[in-house]
C-alpha cells in the first residue's frame, strides 16, 4: 500500500505535503500507522503540482528520507493544487521512477493506493483490452496502476468528471475481480482545478483517508491524506467506500453505490 497527501486551496509552499505536521508523509515512509498491508513505503516518492495551468512532477525511486534537498525545493515551490505520494511496490513490479506515483499524463495526475490481486496473471489482458488504441499505445509498463490510470483517462475522454471516472473504473475492476482475492482501490485523480479520491474494495474495509478543511495545517484550503498529519481533532476520516471531491466549489464527501452490493455502510 502507498501513502498520499494532497492540497487544494490558495497557492502555498508545498513542503507541507511531505514535511508538514507531527506525523508527516516523511515519517509515514518508515512508520505508517494505518497500512492494510506492508510495513514501510520506501520504494520511491513523487510530487506533482500545477502552476499557471501547467503540471510539473518530481519523482525518485529512492526512499524519501534519502532526499536532503527535497524540503528546500518544496518550500520554494508554491501551488494551489499539489499531490505527493510514497510507494510500497507490489512484489514483482519494477522499482523505477516511471512507476512511482503520482503518475502523470496530459495535465492530470493519478495515485493508486492498493492493488489488483493477480493482476498480471489473470486480469491485465482483459482490462487493457478495453482501452482505445491511442491510450493502449501509451502503455509503457506492466503495473496495475498504469492500467487503471489509462482506464480513468478513457472515462474522462468520454466526458466524465474526475469523481465519476474513478467510480466507473472501480465498478469495472471490482466486477471483474468478484470474490477472487481482496482488491483494494484507493484512487486519486487530480488536475489544475482540483482532485477526487475514491475508496473501493470487494470487502467491507477500505484504505484510510482523512480530510482537513480550512484550519490548522489546512489554513486557506483543504488537505487530504492517507493518515492524519497531526493530532488536530478537525481531521475527518472518510468512511469506507467513500469518495472525496475537492475543487473551487468546496469539499464534498459521498458514499457511491458499491458494485453489485448496494450502498456502502
Amino acid at each position: 500500500m502507498c501513502r498520499l497527501t494532497a492540497w487544494v486551496g490558495e497557492p502555498r509552499p508545498l513542503d507541507v505535503l511531505v514535511f508538514g505536521g507531527t506525523h508527516p508523509l516523511l515519517e509515514q515512509a518508515w512508520a505508517p500507522r494505518e497500512l492494510l498491508e506492508g510495513s514501510v513505503n520506501a520504494d520511491g516518492w513523487g510530487v506533482t503540482w500545477w502552476s499557471e495551468g501547467r503540471m510539473a512532477r518530481l519523482a525518485s525511486s529512492r526512499p524519501v528520507w534519502q532526499e536532503p534537498d527535497l524540503e528546500g525545493v518544496l518550500a520554494a515551490t508554491r501551488a494551489g493544487v499539489g499531490v505527493a505520494a510514497l510507494r510500497n511496490a507490489t512484489p514483482g513490479l519494477p522499482v523505477d521512477e516511471a512507476s512511482v506515483p503520482p503518475l502523470a499524463l496530459d495535465g492530470r495526475a493519478f495515485v493508486l493506493n492498493g492493488s489488483v490481486p493477480d493482476f498480471r496473471e489473470r486480469h491485465a489482458r482483459a482490462l487493457r483490452s478495453e482501452l482505445p488504441d491511442p491510450l493502449y499505445g501509451r502503455l509503457s509498463g506492466v503495473s496495475d496502476a498504469e492500467t487503471l490510470f489509462l482506464m480513468v483517462m478513457d472515462e474522462v475522454g468520454r466526458g466524465s468528471g474526475r469523481g465519476e471516472a474513478l467510480d466507473a473504473v472501480a465498478e469495472r475492476v471490482l466486477d471483474r475481480i468478484g470474490d477472487g482475492g481482496e482488491c483494494q482501490l484507493a484512487m486519486l485523480l487530480a488536475d489544475a482545478e482540483g482532485l477526487s479520491v475514491r475508496l473501493a474494495s470487494n470487502v467491507e474495509r477500505t484504505n484510510s483517508l482523512y480530510v482537513l478543511e480550512g484550519s490548522g495545517l489546512a489554513g486557506g484550503g483543504t488537505l487530504v491524506a492517507s493518515e492524519a498529519l497531526d493530532g488536530d481533532p478537525a481531521w475527518r476520516r472518510v468512511g469506507d467506500h467513500g469518495r472525496v471531491d475537492v475543487g473551487g466549489d468546496g469539499v464534498r464527501i459521498t458514499t457511491p453505490r458499491r458494485p453489485g452490493r448496494g450502498p456502502a455502510r
